[in-house]
């Protein structure tokens, strides 16, 4: 019997090249998609986008709800219809709001000026005594004006002890200690032991490679004693000077004398 050969039909000329018999028919890709580029180099020129995992959710920390911020959006009221002078009301409440700003500022300012001009008085008529009254009684023209600048037992944090050096010297111990914090008060740790503390501490935390979580708050505060040893052991000029490093919380007291 006569054998035929296979007929394979080659491809038409693209862009003037030259067909070939017994040459594999050429693999034609689809155009893209709208808007979408060719990929060249794959199969698929318009890959679908990866499946989400059988969660379907990423592996999130869990936190309350009074945790987590609300949006800032305003929120919309119902407007209430103009009832009587309401609308009257509701401009002398803005206006007079403005004016207690406006007075508050003043006498905020007022009364830091009188707590800077009463400072010295307190130093020098209590310098040498060790019950020390909490406030200087400060009198105005009118006879029954009279206002109290109250020195309480508190005062800022420094962050370092240098301005506190040139003043106190050797001394700087016997009035001001480090301070620090934390996530916990290291005021009241037992100071014999502190150091070794956090030092087994910072190691609990670098064993466990989270030393990057330790957060620290330090400075510089006054002793105990310092509010009523001050007045003892220090002259009027070292106070004074003092409280330009480290001032005394102070405030004044208006109601409440007759």
């Amino acid at each position: 019997m006569k054998r035929h050969s296979p007929i394979v039909a080659s491809t038409p000329p693209a862009f003037g090249g030259s067909s070939a018999i017994g040459a594999a028919v050429a693999e034609v890709e689809p155009p893209p998609l709208p808007d979408q580029p060719l990929v060249v180099g794959r199969a698929n020129p318009n890959p679908q986008p990866a499946k989400a995992s059988a969660a379907g959710t990423l592996k999130k920390v869990s936190f309350g709800a009074g945790l987590l911020k609300k949006t800032d959006t305003k929120t919309a009221y119902p407007v209430m219809p103009a009832v009587r002078d309401s609308a009257a009301v509701v401009d002398r409440i803005i206006e007079r709001t403005a004016q207690l700003d406006a007075l508050t500022g003043a006498l905020e300012t007022d009364k830091a000026e009188l707590k800077s001009m009463a400072l010295p008085h307190y130093f020098t008529v209590n310098h040498g005594r060790h019950e020390v009254p909490s406030s200087i009684s400060c009198h105005g023209t009118v006879p029954d004006h009279e206002v109290l600048v109250c020195f309480q037992n508190r005062y800022s944090l420094l962050p370092d002890e240098s301005a506190l050096v040139p003043i106190l010297g050797g001394d700087l111990d016997n009035y001001f200690r480090q301070s620090f914090s934390l996530k916990i008060n290291g005021d009241k740790l037992p100071e014999e032991n502190t150091q070794k503390l956090m030092d087994e501490l910072q190691a609990l935390f670098a064993k466990y490679g989270a030393t990057d979580a330790i957060e620290v708050k330090e400075g510089v505060k006054p002793v105990a004693e310092f509010h009523a040893a001050r007045h003892i052991g220090l002259s009027v000029e070292k106070n004074l000077a003092l409280d330009a490093v480290c001032p005394i919380i102070a405030m004044v007291k208006i109601k409440g004398r007759k």
